[in-house]
């Protein structure tokens, strides 16, 4: 993806033909100083041959630097600049070495420009200009120097000047390695920035786009977040703040009426590290109040240093009250069909089927009425909420017996084998007539998905301080993704509807029912094609008869 027109890489490296005013200046600078100081002290000097040589180049290569288009013949041309500039401090300081013997110096301008500014090949012209400088009086003397001191006054400044040279040279590689580093710096720079602005408007469009409140909150407590849907519940909830779940005043328990207190309220309980998982409140005023369903987490770096914590909080009430009409509709059903289905058995025991011959119709008749009003209790079951239960102090094994010898017909007609385990005698305060149920509906299922010539294995035993109930069967099983909504009321596995198993889908939600209301717990665990075992732990004792205990 490319956005050079939006973001322009930084040219660290300017044109080079930019150099020419930079480094020709300070020379022509230098050379006018000289012509001052030659002008006040010895102004014989100005009219000398090599003098007024290096006054002519000087002017010609300064002008030429400053408009000839160098970048059309080529950056490296621009050669010719500096070794001119050599050449001129040459003729400079044959016109005035008697007077001023520190023109000499001025050679280092060019040098460092040859050094600096072009590859490695100039380096070496610049240190030829260099002794070319201070050898060019031997050329026009003629003899070499015959003692220490005259090849001292020659080499001294050739050989500084290299030095100056090679120091500036290698300077030079270094800038340029950290400028190339710095424009493929710039460019990740560039590329991170844009990444991170792209990442930034797709979760701010996702924010605004979802249903669900959101909200970021840092350490401190402060709100660092938040999406359109957080700040309409704000509102709903009475805010004074403005953010969801902090200092709300129409935040309302499951029950619609409890006030749940600031404390308690999801925001501040994930502030306080206390994580909520799918937490019902209500918000809003009594005659307009939503349903939501509140979770929160930590967000975190990825060493484990936490940036702050999120909240999400989902608005279900049309789900609620989806919910609640079909609840409303299956009971009001079921009512209004009990009643007829009641009086329809009552009847049929005052006809004398064996007098008048129809006592297989008669049967056939009272069968269908029963089950139907078998399935009506369900039902009926599936929409009461949690059940109301009387305990007592049971035998499970009796009632596991009890449920076995009932469902053996069953099982036989299904060529299904029924094994009971043997356990200890397991006497648990629960509600036997519920408790009858769940194990009827488990078995009711372990039959009806069981294959033929299979077994169904009950077995109860205790457990530390509960009663442990399991149905084993090695029928077809369930898949991963049936088995984790099997305690749905209404649902349906793939395998029944394929293997046109009759049912309802509420056995096992009933079971849930009663297991919770006992404050226990159901656990499912299948494998598909292999057979499914459900597990049920109750409490051997009420919390009551615990409390009581202790």
């Amino acid at each position: 993806m490319s956005h050079d027109t939006e973001w322009p890489v930084p040219d660290f490296v300017q044109p080079r033909t930019r150099e020419v005013p930079y480094a020709q200046l300070p020379f022509v600078a230098g050379v006018l100083l000289i012509v001052g100081f030659a002008a006040a002290g010895a102004p014989e000097t100005l009219s000398k041959t090599g003098f007024l040589v290096g006054l002519t180049l000087t002017f010609a290569v300064t002008l030429a630097g400053l408009i000839v288009p160098w970048e059309r013949h080529g950056y490296q041309w621009l050669v010719i600049v500096p070794l001119v500039d050599v050449l001129v401090v040459a003729f400079l300081r044959d016109g005035v070495r008697e007077t001023l013997p520190a023109v000499s110096m001025l050679v280092v301008v060019p040098v460092l420009w040859l050094a600096y500014g072009f590859a490695w090949w100039a380096l070496g012209l610049a240190l030829v200009g260099a002794f070319f400088v201070g050898a060019f009086p031997l050329f026009q003397a003629g003899e070499l120097p015959t003692e220490a001191i005259g090849w001292g006054s020659v080499l001294l400044l050739p050989i500084t000047t290299a030095f100056i040279a090679i120091t500036a040279r290698v300077a030079a590689n270094g800038l340029r390695a950290q400028q190339r580093r710095l424009v493929v710096v710039s460019r990740e720079l560039r590329e991170a920035l844009l990444e991170a602005t792209d990442r930034r408007a797709t979760f701010e469009a996702v924010m605004e786009t979802v249903d669900a409140g959101i909200e970021l909150y840092n350490p401190r407590g402060e709100v660092v977040l938040s999406n359109a849907a957080a700040r309409r519940l704000a509102v709903r909830t009475d805010s004074a703040t403005g953010a969801y779940g902090r200092d709300a005043s129409l935040v309302f328990d499951v029950d619609r009426t409890t006030l749940v207190a600031l404390d308690d309220q999801i925001a501040a309980r994930a502030l306080r590290g206390d994580l909520v998982d799918k937490r019902v409140y209500w918000v809003g005023g009594h005659d307009d109040q939503s349903a939501i369903i509140a979770s929160s987490g930590v967000v975190e770096r990825e060493n484990g240093f936490a940036l702050g914590t999120v909240v999400v909080a989902t608005d279900v009430t049309p789900l609620v009250e989806a919910i609640a009409v079909r609840d409303d509709f299956l009971a009001t059903v079921s009512h209004e069909l009990r009643t007829p289905l009641t009086s329809i058995i009552g009847y049929l025991d005052l006809i004398d089927a064996e007098e008048l011959g129809i006592t297989m119709e008669i049967d056939v008749i009272e069968r269908n009425a029963q089950r139907l009003l078998s399935v009506i209790a369900h039902l009926l079951s599936a929409t009461d909420g949690q059940p109301a239960i009387r305990r007592v102090d049971t035998d499970l094994g009796q009632i596991l017996q009890s449920c076995l010898d009932t469902a053996v017909p069953r099982a036989q007609s299904a060529g299904v084998t029924l094994h009971a385990r043997d356990g200890a005698t397991v006497v648990a305060q629960v509600d036997p007539v519920a408790i009858e149920q769940v194990i009827d509906n488990l078995l009711t299922n372990a039959i009806k998905f069981s294959r033929s010539m299979g077994t169904v294995t009950l077995s109860v035993d205790t457990e530390g301080t509960d009663a442990v109930l399991r149905v084993t069967d090695d029928g077809i099983g369930l898949s991963q993704e049936d088995a984790r909504q099997v305690f749905d009321r209404f649902f349906r596995a793939r395998s029944s509807t394929e293997l046109a198993i009759p049912g309802m889908g509420l056995g096992l939600a009933i079971v849930r029912a009663f297991v919770t209301a006992h404050s226990g717990t159901v656990e499912l665990s299948s494998v598909l094609g292999e057979g499914t075992t459900v597990t049920v732990r109750l409490p051997l004792q009420a919390a009551s008869a615990l409390v009581r205990d202790l």
